[in-house]
């Protein structure tokens, strides 16, 4: 790192950073400074008694010294203020050097590896024989890259048939054992006032482009024939229910689920091929019964009350749903990342915003007989048996929660069951299962940033138990926060993307799964770091960054195996919040878009 040129009233304001910042790494790459520098300024600029308390120590100690800083027993913060104290005989700039890059497993007790990022460029590796499937959000349209001949190798656009205001959200694909000779996958996409959400200065509304072919919520079944794309169906029209959010292929690639937290609705749907229809196996809507619904907004999730789960039915007169568009939608716009707190601030308005459970996404065991409902506004898991289509267990993840809450059905025609909170201590978001099925983990935020580990080796679910959390001492807030996840091919290592602020850019962290901690972060990496995907073959793993549809786009590239080595940047096009490597085995849907978001 190049350190820039600096007044002393620049200096200053730096060292006031210092003081008030709980990550100094990021002071540094914010003013491109290094630590060793700061070290220096604290020298020259702070008297010793200006400085907060040191260690306290009589007589300093190297050996034991350097135990606590790789221990965790002193921060990064003491050992700058230490080293400008003067109590080390050695150059401070050395040990910052050694504390934020290497890793020490044989010396001491190892501590998380910190690499930035931004300081890679394009890779010029070989990712393999594979395609590379992204969705382009804002762009309308979805394209595939071959990773072997590094072209794009094809594309389709929803606005050319019909749709004039095609978000392209999220997708999935079934396994293909040849790829370039053809595969299929779908598609979401939202629509309606979710384009306004960006701060983008437009005229779409007004103009009436949001209208009935504008509303969005289409599920697009496309087919890529070894030359191009074409469009199979619209799984929305075909069925009545339109679903914006995220799609998960089955495990055993019969099917798919689908789900939307605006209208707190999803379904599964069986697979089809050619010109056939898909058709809905169930269908399911969650409610929100808050305890305190007539006080202020915030109790009435806080303070707990009851999650109702109803099956949903087709209308006799039309044999479909009536879901299409943005009708059934509760709140106007889907939430952002974090934006849980803006439902409940009365900052999202809508037609039904206290009924709202944010579900929307589904995730399979890799087992394929359960699948978990995934409900953010109470950071809770519904594990629905799809043997019987009857949910049978919640798993509850804040830490002081509950482990699993007891599911009560309560009438019949239609199917309705019932959950008691007794509080809800924060929201959640993403969650997964491993490959082998073992363990279960969802992200708790805001309130609390964290991710809850389930053990699921049981055979019945009611029986799945917490034992641990992920943590980061700087996940705190709303922000950084753990995002989006996905494991290793040979389930060693989760990947966990990390959501800073924007215009902040966001890393992502490694997660060792036998201990569940952290063993290495990638700051830096690109404005909105969102979905991930992983190489069969077991060797790299592809961080998207979406820029927030305005900004830096691309993806990240590092190994999988042990040494967890940075390869650089793939550039791809903006706005894409999703990325899928086309599976060649039905085995790989256990490392792609079925059991992990």
């Amino acid at each position: 790192m190049a350190d820039r040129q600096f007044t002393k009233e620049q200096i200053k304001v730096i060292l006031k950073e210092v003081d008030a910042s709980p990550d100094i790494n990021e002071v540094c790459l914010r003013h491109d400074v290094s630590e060793a520098t700061l070290y220096e300024w604290l020298a020259e600029y702070r008297p010793a008694e200006n400085r907060p308390a040191e260690t306290g120590k009589s007589k300093f100690d190297l050996r034991q010294f350097m135990q606590e800083v790789f221990n965790g027993g002193i921060t990064r913060r003491e050992l700058l203020y230490a080293g400008a104290t003067g109590i080390t005989g050695f150059a401070a700039g050395n040990l910052f050097a050694m504390v934020g890059k290497v890793r020490l497993p044989d010396v001491l007790h190892s501590k998380i590896e910190v690499e930035d990022a931004s300081r890679y460029k394009q890779s010029t590796e070989e990712f393999g024989d594979y395609l590379y499937l992204t969705p382009q959000k804002l762009g309308g349209g979805t394209h595939v890259v071959d990773f072997k001949q590094g072209i794009t190798l094809a594309s389709i656009s929803y606005w050319n048939y019909g749709d004039s205001c095609p978000i392209s959200h999220h997708l999935s694909a079934y396994p293909s054992s040849n790829p370039r000779k053809g595969f299929e996958f779908v598609n979401s996409t939202q629509g309606g006032k979710n384009v306004t959400m960006y701060n983008i200065p437009t005229e779409i509304e007004e103009r009436g482009l949001l209208d009935t072919w504008g509303q969005g919520n289409h599920i697009y079944r496309v087919e890529f024939d070894g030359t191009r794309m074409e469009l199979k169906e619209d799984i929305a029209k075909t069925t009545g229910i339109g679903l914006g959010v995220h799609i998960t292929i089955f495990p055993d690639a019969n099917g798919f689920a689908a789900a939307d937290g605006q209208k707190d609705v999803c379904a599964f749907f069986d697979r089809v091929s050619g010109d056939n229809k898909t058709s809905v196996l169930k269908a399911f809507r969650a409610d929100w019964i808050g305890r305190e619904n007539d006080r202020n907004l915030k109790d009435n999730w806080r303070k707990g009350g009851k999650l109702r789960i109803v099956e949903l039915n087709k209308a006799l007169e039309t044999g479909k749903f009536d879901l299409q568009g943005t009708k059934g939608n509760k709140i106007e716009w889907e939430m952002a990342p974090m934006a849980e707190n803006y439902v409940s601030s009365g900052l999202i308005p809508g037609s039904s915003p206290k009924s709202l459970t944010g579900l929307d996404a589904v995730v399979h065991h890799p087992g394929n007989r359960y699948s978990a409902l995934i409900i953010r506004m109470l950071s809770c898991a519904v594990i629905v048996d799809k043997e019987t289509w009857e949910p049978v267990a919640c798993l509850h993840n804040p830490e002081g929660s509950p482990d699993n809450l007891k599911v009560v059905k309560l009438h019949e025609n239609p199917n309705t069951w019932e959950i008691e909170f007794d509080d809800v201590k924060c929201v959640g978001h993403e969650a997964g299962f491993s490959p082998d099925g073992k363990f279960f983990t969802m992200m708790n935020n805001i309130e609390q940033n964290n991710m809850a580990v389930y053990d699921t080796s049981d055979a019945d679910p009611r029986n799945w138990k917490k034992i641990t959390y992920v943590k980061d001492p700087e996940w705190v807030g709303e922000f950084p926060s753990p995002f989006h996840l996905c494991f290793s091919m040979d389930g060693t290592k989760m990947f966990v993307s990390v959501m800073n602020e924007k215009p902040a850019k966001s890393g992502c962290c490694v997660v060792d799964t036998k201990t569940w901690k952290i063993i290495k972060k990638f700051k830096n990496i690109g404005v909105d770091c969102q979905t991930m995907a992983v190489s069969y073959d077991g060797k790299y793993v592809f961080q998207i960054f979406s820029g927030f549809q305005r900004q830096e786009s691309g993806a990240f590239v590092f190994t999988q195996d042990d040494s967890l080595r940075a390869l650089g940047y793939l550039p791809n096009f903006g706005g894409h919040h999703d990325c899928v490597i086309i599976p060649t085995k039905k085995e790989h849907l256990k490392n792609s878009r079925s059991t992990t978001l």
